[in-house]
């Protein structure tokens, strides 16, 4: 099972960054997390004991067409998104620690929403 999310990055006043926690495969906070353009950091933290891939696409994409990068058992990755970037993102089991991934409904967005 997967989760998926959002988050978005705007120009001044927003926070230089947000830390998502994943606990049970689930993102919190879910939905659409916003970050300064250019110096903001968007943290996953996963705080179960197993692996997870946090995948990556754009809008009107398909999921499968984005980049998974790794969040270790225990671990923490962070991207940073420059202006204009939006990136719908999902939670999904590792290959190497469950065998093939399932998707869940939900969309969660890294968005900065200045152009």
């Amino acid at each position: 099972m997967s989760t998926t999310g959002a988050a978005t990055a705007k120009e001044t006043t927003l926070a230089r960054s947000r830390t998502i926690s994943v606990r049970n495969q689930e993102p919190s906070p879910s939905g659409k997390v916003e970050v300064a353009p250019w110096t903001g950091r968007v943290h996953f933290v996963n705080k179960d004991k197993k692996e997870y891939r946090l995948r990556f696409w754009k809008p009107d994409t398909q999921p499968l067409s984005g980049i998974d990068i790794l969040l270790p058992a225990k671990g923490r990755a962070t991207v940073m998104i420059k202006k204009g970037d939006v990136f719908h993102f999902g939670v999904f089991r590792s290959f190497a620690a469950w065998g093939p991934a399932r998707r869940t409904a939900g969309t969660d967005v890294l968005e900065n929403a200045s152009h």
